[in-house]
């Protein structure tokens, strides 16, 4: 690690000065409605679409996971949508993430930001909604994560486990992070089997010192994005000043991230050949930062010659940013952060180590903007799930990168984004029904 990056534990939220359900309700389009869902862990803001005509048959779950820096109001040209076909469709601010909070407006303690509690957070969730499993589980950026933990501890395509299918964007599965094997063997018992054909390949060449590398290359010195989140000064750095100033951030912040930006298309995104900091260097600033710099910074630099009209207003506008920005004004972005720990922090990613050698096993697809460096962050994740080292052969069906979108895909793009769901939400049998939903509509691209 290089010496000036100060990584610190997660830290404890603050109480909570205002109870969120005092607060004024969301801009939401039709369709969407808004609450909260108290459970013995926490009180999750919820935003839900419920199908017309429901009659006596339960529609079956399709649960949406927000990311990073976002919100369950991501979802929410998505939402109705689904409901339209025929699911109940819902979407939750995660641990630490907008107006979910502790049932007693306490501090939510900083230990507790780990891959368990994301499991239990959506189980505890999905059984107060009276659900007994998730039709189809599905997670951008940070929230893909969320839905791949939950799917390793209780992903079947069968009754009567808890998890039926799964659709990640933006943030693919390498697979779980091997831990020491046969270091010990008994000398007199045969070897064991060769692990080699679900090992790594990428391993070989991975850089052990990769920030002492990037902070050392020659003329532009680098860091990564996930370290700096756990940063000591990091969350102050990023929500501080806030108002205009932070309107201003989130704008470039999104707008770089997106197809919007032509960074993003000369050079395209592209697989890395490995983790070491001459591949890594390749990506942008969002992602590998100047040493020097604050991501506030590094956005300003790089938003310093674009022209207001390239600031995708089409798909999100002023008023939708609004949301975010007074959002993160309250809550303020260290608790989110926290949750980087479980890459950076080895005891945070111990937790990892109960799914050791096991796969994605239900139907499952990858779809994330063809403008998106975020698919290549990790060299070899997409790889990993399209050969079978991630996921379980015949459970795999098919990357997806639509054109004209980048990282935030379910909001660039978010009619090819609900094709997409479907299609998955169809290769599973409800118990309510033969695949869930309503068979027989049409769902291919522009007739939704």
């Amino acid at each position: 690690m290089a010496a000036d990056m100060d990584i610190v534990p997660a830290q404890d939220t603050p109480d909570f000065d205002v109870d969120p359900k005092t607060l004024p309700p969301l801009r939401l389009p039709e369709g969407v409605t808004s609450r909260f869902v108290d459970t013995n862990a926490l009180n999750f803001h919820v935003l839900e679409s419920v199908p017309k005509n429901v009659g006596t048959t339960r529609p079956p779950l399709i649960l949406c996971i927000h990311g990073f820096p976002e919100l369950a109001y991501s979802w929410r040209y998505i939402l109705p949508r689904l409901a339209e076909q025929g699911y109940y469709a819902v979407a939750f601010d995660q641990r630490g993430y907008g107006r979910t909070h502790s049932p007693d407006l306490k501090s939510i303690p900083g230990h507790s930001f780990r891959p368990l509690s994301l499991i239990k957070d959506t189980i505890s969730l999905v059984q107060a909604l009276g659900y007994s499993y998730i039709h189809t589980i599905v997670g951008h950026d940070f929230g893909a994560v969320t839905a791949t933990y939950m799917t390793l501890a209780r992903g079947s395509a069968a009754p009567p486990d808890f998890v039926r299918s799964l659709v990640l964007m933006s943030h693919p599965f390498k697979g779980v992070p091997p831990i020491l094997f046969n270091t010990s063997p008994n000398p007199n018992l045969p070897a064991p089997a060769d692990q080699e054909s679900s090992s790594d390949p990428y391993a070989k060449t991975r850089d052990p010192k990769v920030h002492d590398s990037l902070a050392s290359i020659e003329d532009r010195p680098r860091k990564h994005y996930k370290w700096y989140y756990c940063t000591r000064p990091s969350a102050s750095e990023m929500t501080y000043p806030a108002g205009g100033p932070l309107h201003t951030f989130y704008r470039g912040y999104f707008h770089l991230k997106s197809a919007d930006w032509s960074g993003n298309h000369n050079p395209a995104p592209h697989p890395l050949a490995s983790w070491t900091a001459s591949e890594l260097a390749k990506m942008p600033h969002y992602y590998i930062m100047p040493r020097d710099a604050t991501m506030r910074q590094a956005v300003e630099r790089d938003m310093a010659d674009q022209p207001p009209s390239t600031f995708g207003t089409n798909w999100l506008p002023d008023e939708d940013l609004a949301v975010y920005v007074s959002e993160y004004t309250r809550t303020t972005f260290g608790p989110p952060m926290n949750w980087y720990r479980i890459q950076t922090s080895p005891e945070a990613a111990s937790d990892s180590q109960l799914f050791v050698n096991r796969k994605i096993s239900v139907p499952m697809k990858f779809v994330a903007g063809k403008q998106d460096w975020g698919t290549y962050q990790e060299p070899g994740a997409v790889e990993a799930m399209e050969t079978g080292r991630s996921v379980e052969q015949g459970s795999y069906l098919g990357t997806v990168l639509v054109d004209g979108a980048g990282h935030w895909v379910n909001q660039e793009k978010w009619e090819r984004c609900v094709e997409e769901i479907v299609d998955v939400a169809r290769h599973v049998t409800s118990e309510n029904g033969k695949g869930g939903g309503n068979q027989g509509q049409n769902t291919q691209a522009g007739k939704l």
